[in-house]
């Protein structure tokens, strides 16, 4: 990420002018990300220019948390582990500011994303990666990067362990 930093989100992001496009994803940076990152609810990383100053302009970010799924019959998870809920990591949100759309920074958000989990899966267990893309344009992109549909009522899609990195 040459040029880039991807930083812990803190007091030192301007979040206020952040703008992707989607309300609901600003409004979560704005008045959500830091109070979950506190109570330990999940994780968000943004990425900024280097060197940018104080407050930093905050390009993207994404958001990890661990969560527990029944995932019987999902592409590419091990047979055998019966109904019972498994662990995995789940990409929350992923966004990017508007002028910055279009130049590679979703891709480079989603590497960082998958390198992260699963370094933390490596470390304590899990079995892969699941996202809730909001909808079918987001489903196409998560696709060309393996995620794949894990039933048809769904939009939830998932990415095996040993395909994260």
């Amino acid at each position: 990420m040459s040029g880039f930093d991807l930083e812990l989100l803190s007091g030192e992001h301007d979040r206020k002018s952040f703008c992707c496009g989607k309300e609901s994803l600003d409004r979560y940076l704005r008045e959500t990300a830091r109070g979950h990152l506190a109570k330990g609810v999940s994780i968000t990383r943004v990425l900024v220019e280097r060197d940018s100053g104080t407050p930093k302009r905050i390009l993207g970010f994404f958001t990890l948390t661990c969560t527990l799924a029944t995932a019987v019959d999902w592409p590419g998870v091990p047979k055998g582990l019966g109904t019972k809920p498994v662990p995995m990591v789940l990409l929350g949100r992923l966004a990017v500011a508007e002028d910055w759309q279009g130049r590679g920074i979703a891709r480079l958000l989603l590497a960082a994303a998958r390198e992260i989990a699963a370094g933390s899966m490596r470390a304590s267990g899990g079995i892969g990666m699941a996202v809730d893309p909001a909808d079918e344009q987001l489903v196409k992109f998560y696709a060309k990067y393996g995620f794949r549909r894990v039933e048809d009522a769904s939009l939830r899609m998932f990415l095996p362990l040993d395909s994260l990195c």
